[in-house]
């Protein structure tokens, strides 16, 4: 068997038992590496036509969000958090990932990234994290600030998301 898979059959197992009241769903035992190619969200399309951009998610022991975006409004401080859904989910990307389910959604519990863009609308942000995403980390969203989406008439704040995929 690789070491992809045995690891693959850890992280699976891990949570599994995490399920069961087993193992904490932060334990050093999950991660891994995935990578998401940002979309414009449909709310959006219009909007930021042109917006992109890629998150990196690496994860032993303690987790680092990479993340880089274009075509977005200028001088503008936007927000992006480890999501629970997928991309085609309504709204993209479903609820914030949290580290324990039961516990809030707040600082502390969720994987979040805060970034202010240039005046050609491209911005970026690197966040470490002692928070370790599980299985049920599915997707990276990066969020308008409240103001920037009612001035531009969205029904969302969801500008971006991408789902993670396994490196």
């Amino acid at each position: 068997m690789s070491i992809r898979a045995l690891t693959a059959a850890a992280v699976v197992l891990t949570g599994a038992l995490a399920g069961c009241g087993g193992e904490d769903p932060t334990s050093d035992d999950l991660g891994g590496a995935w990578t998401a190619a940002l979309d414009v969200t449909t709310a959006w399309s219009e909007i930021a036509p042109r917006a992109t951009g890629t998150a990196d998610v690496s994860s032993v022991g303690s987790t680092s969000v990479r993340l880089a975006v274009t075509g977005l409004a200028a001088a503008a401080e936007y927000t992006a958090h480890v999501h629970d859904g997928g991309c085609d989910e309504d709204p993209p990307g479903g609820g914030h990932w949290l580290a324990d389910p039961g516990g809030e959604d707040a600082a502390g519990n969720i994987i979040e990234l805060s970034f202010t863009t240039s005046e050609s609308g491209v911005g970026s942000a690197t966040v470490s994290s002692d928070l370790v995403p599980d299985d049920r980390a599915k997707s990276v969203v990066v969020h308008a600030p409240e103001a920037l989406a009612a001035s531009e008439g969205a029904d969302s704040d969801r500008v971006l998301c991408g789902d993670l995929e396994a490196d």
